[in-house]
């Protein structure tokens, strides 16, 4: 009846640094603060990093996690090798590099530390893909990024470039999407990475119609912006749900995959005249031109790593034939071109550090923070390997690690902390679905 009790894991609101924070996402406001270039985004961790990072280091936060010493390491290493390779923008290049990864990072850590309010950041991530996609379908037909120029047209301030109004080709006889972001990928990898938060997150907690109705506007986001690198998330997210459903009566499922995966990479490395790398980047791409690129982008990136293994190339062009572009189309090689490996090394220690306490920790077999966990890991596993294939920056790389940062909590959750829902709000959720429409359009 309406009269049942709702679950406490539904009263979670947004504190207004993250309501801020989604806010400046979803309106790609620019400005300059003096000499600095400034996002919203920017602006918002501006005020916000330092003063969350202090509480962090000083425990009033809880434990200290391995993840927050890798990932500031990893950071103050980065700004250390930009005053060597690249002076002159050590400090300013660097300055924007530690608020939008440390962070965008931070701030998860401190405002996502309980299922409510992890519930209520997918409501507001939800709640900005519902907004823009009206946009992101009219730029599809006339390739114009309507939110960026409307912004444009506020004295005083103005907003990312239309790159793709009428200079590009199409693709599937669409015009690519960027809608809010600086460029069609990202807005197609923020769309993607919401894909197992709607299916598997929410399961339970609100009707399967609506699930699958967030699902299928989450696909006509990430098919809006034309790009291989955000349909590569949604296919991996799904063979995991499906593999999961598949052989949920097996405890060693994922061990079993994990060792099937080891096993076919060997057999391609071994059967095949390219590195099972290679061979992953050239399926992982919309067209045999952008899986050849992605190769060569690959093989002279990583020239240019063993020519600079410690400190790595800052931000001086980097060797390369005359005729390829400067773009390098993989987070994790371009971290390393520039950082050296050991920068790799931090980053990569930190970012799966997190990902390994987070998916081993042990939540029982179901409940609400057991499909938020598995969520999450479903997602981070798909960033991982898309992000051999894109490169991310500005407001999209913030967002990832705000991502990263939002689980941070689930290292320390309890296994009786997944009986949030008790059997009669569960009944609710699938009886009284008119009371619970469309919960997560408004931030709360």
């Amino acid at each position: 009846s309406p009269e049942a009790p709702r679950s406490s894991i539904g009263t979670g609101r947004l504190p207004l640094a993250v309501v801020l924070y989604f806010l400046m996402i979803a309106l790609p406001i620019l400005f300059n603060l003096g000499p600095v270039f400034m996002t919203g985004v920017r602006a918002v961790l501006l005020v916000t990093t330092i003063p969350i990072t202090i509480r962090l280091f000083s425990g009033r936060l809880g434990r200290v996690l391995p993840t927050d010493v890798l990932l500031l390491a990893y950071i103050l290493w980065a700004i250390a090798m930009l005053f060597i390779n690249s002076p002159s923008e050590a400090v300013s290049i660097g300055g924007v590099y530690f608020l939008e990864t440390f962070g965008g990072y931070v701030l998860a850590r401190h405002y996502i530390r309980t299922p409510e309010q992890f519930r209520a950041m997918c409501r507001g991530l939800f709640t900005i893909l519902i907004f823009t996609l009206p946009f992101a379908i009219y730029e599809t037909q006339s390739g114009i990024a309507l939110i960026p120029r409307l912004i444009a047209k506020i004295p005083g301030i103005y907003s990312y470039a239309d790159y793709y109004g009428g200079a590009f080709s199409k693709r599937l006889g669409m015009e690519r999407s960027q809608v809010i972001f600086s460029h069609p990928i990202h807005y197609g990898l923020f769309c993607a990475s919401l894909l197992s938060l709607a299916l598997v997150g929410f399961r339970g907690l609100v009707g399967n119609y609506f699930r699958y109705l967030i699902g299928a506007l989450i696909s006509i986001g990430v098919v809006a912006s034309v790009s291989s690198g955000a349909i590569l998330p949604v296919i991996l997210q799904l063979g995991l749900i499906a593999w999961a459903w598949i052989f949920k009566n097996y405890p060693s499922r994922w061990r079993n995959l994990i060792v099937l995966i080891i096993f076919c990479y060997v057999v391609v490395d071994l059967i095949s005249n390219r590195t099972g790398i290679e061979v992953f980047l050239s399926y992982a791409a919309l067209s045999p031109e952008t899986a050849y690129g992605r190769i060569i982008i690959f093989d002279w990136g990583m020239v240019n790593v063993w020519k600079h293994p410690l400190f790595g190339n800052g931000l001086n062009d980097w060797e390369r034939p005359w005729w390829l572009a400067s773009s390098v189309d993989n987070f994790w090689l371009l971290a390393t071109m520039r950082y050296g490996i050991p920068g790799f090394f931090l980053l990569a220690a930190a970012y799966l550090t997190l990902v390994w306490n987070v998916v081993r920790r042990d939540l029982g077999s179901g409940g609400p923070v057991w499909q938020m966990r598995r969520a999450w890991g479903f997602i981070q596993i798909s960033m991982i390997l898309t992000l051999c294939t894109v490169d991310i920056w500005g407001t999209a790389l913030s967002y990832v690690f705000f991502l990263l940062g939002s689980a941070g909590w689930l290292v320390s959750a309890q296994a009786t902390s997944v009986e949030v829902l008790p059997t009669a709000a569960l009944s609710v959720n699938r009886t009284s679905q008119r009371y619970t429409r469309f919960p997560w359009t408004k931030l709360r």
